[in-house]
């Protein structure tokens, strides 16, 4: 373990020399103003990476955000007057990792003001730093920055990352980058820093087994995590998943699109999958009058407490888009009671459904959803998904059947219990409200594909 102490006016690192940072030196330090770090290896030669662009992946829980934020409390103390931004994929994600983490760094002497409102903050040497989410990248064009950490940045997107390192230009100062997160699939990082690195971008990894001292007890196992999807979540590879079960287009005009801010929705409904060691998933969707579902909000969370965290944010959820009714996994009935008893208290008219599974319930809810994701004869989808819902968006990539191979995958296979939640909630509330249209307009269409019409035969043909 690489261990070292900062405080409010040095840093020191193992084996090298203590640095001296004159702009901090202006403030008085005291008792709280220090700051205990120990940092394994990994952590710390990512901290102090020399390369413009770094690139810290690992696990779920291998204290990535933490090492993102620690080089953002030093950077900005390292270049007096620069202009820093903190970005993650969502303002709810910055909100409750990103920026706690951060602030539980930086020493309060340090800082000189702290608009909530716009998200920015002076520090004392007259640097300053933006708090910005990443689900619209193109609202970041204006700024000229000195650094950024992109929080999260799988779930942001490569764009988001190409986005932000054109914005370091602020004049006078050596510009870097970092990212933390953990993969998903091989995408545009996975290149970048792996599989055909470009110059001047350094990759670091860390498995969640190396900070498993600062995790609950036996957290790896009771993930249940295997194959594929714990090399990805575990160990912080890059995996290409095969036997994918949902064909997800993210390309402009695909699958990602925001509904129209005055979209007049027939219906608004949620999905529910509970969760504590997993995550908890809500979702709500959009139903408009061509039966289109609109993916529009998500709640995700590992270890909620139902009580304190889960049952708040339905009721906000519910309030928030007018929901008229969630669905969820029948198998917790306690979780459902105390999820209705928190929505009659908030004095309102929704209430969680319990769908029954039976045989043949998850194929036929898979069928649903591919029917929605599949391209109509007018150009459009069935199913939008709002780029803010980032972990949804994430499962798509990963939910994966056993057998990679189609044709010797048997029929009644169900997909891998792994990277499901979002997408199980997901499927309650759309098999539930348009299961039954969507096998209807399946069963036209191959019946229209099988019964072809009889020709036009020519004039005289008889004579």
């Amino acid at each position: 373990m690489v261990k070292r102490m900062a405080s409010v006016g040095t840093v020191q690192r193992a084996r090298r020399a203590p640095v001296t940072r004159s702009s901090v030196n202006r403030s008085k330090a005291t008792q709280r103003d220090r700051r205990d770090i120990s940092l394994n290896p990994q952590q710390y030669e990512f901290v102090f990476s020399p390369e413009r662009f770094s690139f810290y992946v690992g696990g779920v829980g291998a204290g990535k955000t933490y090492s993102g934020a620690l080089r953002a409390v030093i950077r900005s103390q390292e270049h007096p007057g620069s202009l820093g931004l903190i970005c993650a994929p969502t303002y709810a994600l910055l909100r409750d990792a990103s920026l706690r983490t951060f602030f539980e760094l930086l020493p309060e002497s340090l800082i000189a003001t702290y608009n909530k409102t716009d998200k920015h903050l002076v520090l004392r040497n007259g640097s300053e730093i933006l708090f910005r989410s990443a689900d619209a990248p193109d609202r970041l064009r204006a700024v000229n920055l000195a650094w950024f950490w992109l929080d999260e940045a799988p779930l942001s997107g490569y764009y988001a990352w190409q986005m932000l390192k054109a914005r370091l230009r602020q004049s006078g100062y050596q510009t870097a980058g970092w990212a933390t997160g953990t993969p998903k699939g091989r995408d545009g990082f996975a290149r970048d820093f792996e599989l055909d690195p470009k110059a001047h971008h350094a990759l670091y990894r860390a498995s969640t087994r190396a900070n498993a001292h600062n995790l609950p007890p036996e957290y790896i196992e009771d993930l249940g995590y295997s194959g594929a999807f714990a090399d990805q979540e575990i160990e912080g590879l890059f995996v290409a998943f095969d036997g994918l079960v949902y064909q997800l287009d993210v390309t402009p005009g695909g699958h990602i699109r925001q509904a129209d801010g005055g979209a007049d929705f027939s219906r608004v409904v949620g999905g529910i999958d509970w969760g504590y060691t997993n995550p908890t998933a809500l979702l709500v969707f959009g139903l408009d009058g061509d039966k289109r579902a609109w993916q529009l909000d998500e709640f995700y969370q590992r270890r909620a407490s139902q009580e304190e965290i889960v049952r708040p944010a339905l009721v906000k959820l519910t309030k928030q888009y007018n929901v008229a009714v969630w669905y969820a996994d029948a198998a917790d009935p306690e979780a459902i009671d105390g999820a209705n008893n928190a929505l009659a208290r908030a004095g309102l008219q929704c209430r969680v459904r319990a769908v029954q599974k039976g045989a043949g319930s998850v194929r036929a809810g898979i069928q649903t959803v591919t029917s929605l994701l599949a391209l109509r004869g007018d150009g459009t989808r069935g199913l939008y998904i709002d780029p803010k819902c980032v972990n949804t968006i994430a499962e798509f990539g990963s939910y994966a059947y056993a057998t990679t191979e189609r044709a010797k995958r048997d029929p009644a296979e169900e997909p891998i219990k792994q990277s499901d939640h979002a997408l199980d909630a997901l499927r309650y509330a759309l098999r539930s409200e348009l299961g039954q249209a969507t096998a209807v307009d399946a069963y036209l269409h191959e019946m229209g594909r099988l019964v072809r019409p009889k020709p036009e035969l020519p004039e005289g043909y008889f004579r």
